[in-house]
């Protein structure tokens, strides 16, 4: 029989994230007084070449694929160029 473990709050891990990735209908949808966290339903996993993918389960579609090899980012996998990682130029820290 599998014991059922319980999350004590004690982990070794803070939550570092600097900018959040969410499906981009999502957002366009999200219900007035319901944040993107609360509103996300996404799955992440690594695809069988090793790179990260973010999946939105409600739209059934791509968020971004991380190619960990080349540093870069997917954002929609029919875009020919990816992207590379810090040069998105979408946030303050890409354009400094």
């Amino acid at each position: 029989m599998e014991e059922e473990l319980e999350c004590t709050g004690e982990h070794l891990y803070d939550n570092y994230i600097a900018r959040y990735i969410h499906c981009s209908l999502c957002i366009e949808e999200i219900p007035d007084g319901i944040s993107p966290r609360m509103y996300a339903h996404n799955e992440v996993g690594i695809l069988i070449n090793g790179d990260i993918q973010v999946w939105c389960i409600r739209h059934e579609k791509n968020v971004v694929i991380f190619d960990m090899e080349k540093s870069s980012m997917m954002i929609d996998p029919d875009v020919e160029e990816p992207v590379m990682l810090g040069e998105c130029g979408e946030c303050e820290e890409c354009n400094e």
